[in-house]
């Protein structure tokens, strides 16, 4: 509030002073701008019967505790409330010297500013100083932009929190052709004033950043999320919506570089040493597999804990046929692909809970398969599937009957800790995965000692085998990516034995053979 009033003051000198306080409210910043903003006359109007009954007991309140201390109410006097939309409730011949739109949002602030005169060439920019607008902090750009817009220039900016909630204070003038200055993206996100700022003299324009940040990656992934959806159908989409969604994604990565950099980061240089870094994992997480990527290789994970084995083969598909296969899988998909809700434990509390899978999952075959709670129904194995079981089960010398499919969309998705050793897979099942898109780290965890962890990189085209007592006493996931994966997503081809359907055990078989 008091910045507020003191950016609505009127300097000494200029004769009358008149303050129009719009969407008035309770009437409050309108008294303290009549006692302290060396204002002739303050006018306060709002839309609403009910605010401006509030506002009229307020007036009343003000004036009797300034005569019960012997004071000159003429102050309070001055403010002349009055019901209305915006500035249609003053004359046309009325001067209005600055001009107060507070606790609405940007569009409405636009609104009252266009339809009272205010904007662009309008009538009353003649006689007006100045236009101090208390949005809320997240609808700054907007505002900023329509300032810039209508020759405004922002000359202070403050933030304040109110009720929990953080709101923005601009105060602008008139600017002409002469003084007009570029309008920058950082001038628009972060603000010509605030971002002369740095975080460390500013806690609250630090919080302010860091949450304009987090927007703007939430809104570049939705963004990047309809892009591939639309580049994806076998039209190719809607032509003008795809190229209007790169422009989107494009503007939100350069917001994101602003704001980074008001961090002090350079995002170039951050993006080399991520990619520099995630190449030093790869590199180290095929230590103790033979170098030989076209080649299937295996390493005993935990030889202390168990025979259970990781095998790798690198290069299984090459770049085009690993290509084809990933753009067959989402362009026209021969499976269908659904996201499911499962059950999973939580040790902490004791409990279950059900939970949407962050991911999208398919399963061909002949049975269903169960797993965490939920079934999954058959579809037949398609024949571009089938090939590469084919290819799969000469690489690694086993015999596969059902694919299990899942789809990471982007670096969100994922997949917690888990053993695939339901009963229906027998004992010491042989796993194997073929990985297309974008390289995800893969983790094997033993399940005695929680803290012991090997892990290795899935690389487009790779293809990787899990045999031995791995499933028995290991744990493997797909954590979170948090290498920006710039819209590609990946997909992992399981394949797998099943014995029997749902339920079915050891010793069903056993049972079998001694009656044979």
């Amino acid at each position: 509030m008091q910045a507020l009033r003191a950016m609505s003051a009127i300097e000494d000198g200029d004769g009358e002073g008149v303050v129009v306080d719009c969407c008035c409210g309770h009437a409050l910043l309108a008294l303290g701008c009549a006692s302290e903003a060396n204002a002739t006359r303050v006018v306060a109007i709002d839309r609403s019967e009910a605010e401006i009954e509030r506002a009229k007991r307020n007036v009343a309140r003000a004036k009797k505790e300034v005569e019960m201390v012997g004071g000159d109410g003429a102050a309070v006097d001055s403010v002349d409330l009055r019901l209305g939309d915006g500035l249609s409730a003053l004359r046309d011949d009325e001067r209005v010297d600055v001009l107060v739109v507070a606790g609405v949002g940007a569009n409405t602030m636009a609104r009252v500013l266009e339809e009272g005169g205010c904007g662009g060439s309008g009538n009353r920019r003649g006689s007006l100083k100045r236009v101090v607008l208390n949005p809320p902090a997240k609808d700054g750009a907007q505002v900023r932009r329509w300032l810039h817009a209508n020759d405004y220039r922002v000359v202070d900016e403050r933030l304040v929190v109110e009720n929990g909630t953080m709101h923005l204070i601009l105060c602008a003038e008139n600017e002409t052709a002469a003084t007009k200055r570029p309008f920058t993206m950082r001038d628009e996100i972060i603000g010509p004033c605030l971002g002369a700022q740095s975080p460390k003299e500013s806690p609250l324009l630090k919080l302010y950043v860091k949450k304009r940040l987090e927007w703007v990656r939430e809104v570049r992934r939705q963004s990047s999320l309809n892009l591939t959806r639309l580049e994806r159908l076998a039209d190719a989409g809607d032509a003008v919506a795809v190229s209007r969604l790169r422009e989107d994604v494009a503007h939100y990565d350069e917001m994101e570089a602003i704001l980074l950099e008001f961090f002090g980061v350079n995002v170039e240089e951050q993006r080399r040493n991520v990619e520099a870094e995630l190449e030093r994992q790869i590199v180290s997480s095929f230590e103790g597999f033979d170098d030989n990527p076209t080649e299937l290789v295996y390493k005993v994970v935990d030889p202390e804990e168990s025979d259970g084995r990781l095998g790798i083969c690198r290069q299984f598909l090459d770049e085009d046929a690993a290509n084809e296969l990933l753009s067959s899988l989402v362009s026209s998909p021969p499976v269908t692909w659904a996201q499911r809700s499962i059950v999973v434990w939580q040790p902490d509390k004791g409990v279950t809970k059900e939970v949407v899978q962050p991911r999208l999952v398919s399963w061909a075959g002949d049975l269903p398969y169960k797993y965490s709670g939920q079934t999954l129904d058959p579809v037949p194995v398609p024949e571009v599937l089938r090939r590469l079981q084919t290819a799969v089960e000469a690489k690694c010398g086993a015999t596969f009957n059902h694919i299990l499919l899942n789809r990471y969309r982007d670096g969100d998705d994922s997949m917690a800790f888990h053993a695939d050793d339901e009963p229906e897979l027998g004992k010491n099942a042989c796993i194997a995965a073929v990985s297309v898109g974008h390289t995800r780290k893969f983790d094997v965890q033993v399940k005695s000692r929680a803290k012991k962890k090997t892990s290795i990189f899935l690389e487009h085209g790779s293809l990787m085998v899990m045999d031995g007592s791995l499933q028995h006493t290991h744990y493997h996931a797909v954590p979170k990516n948090r290498v920006p994966t710039n819209g590609k997503e990946r997909i992992n081809i399981t394949f797998r034995y099943l014995r029997g359907p749902p339920g079915w055990r050891q010793d069903d078989d056993d049972a079998t053979t001694s009656q044979v």
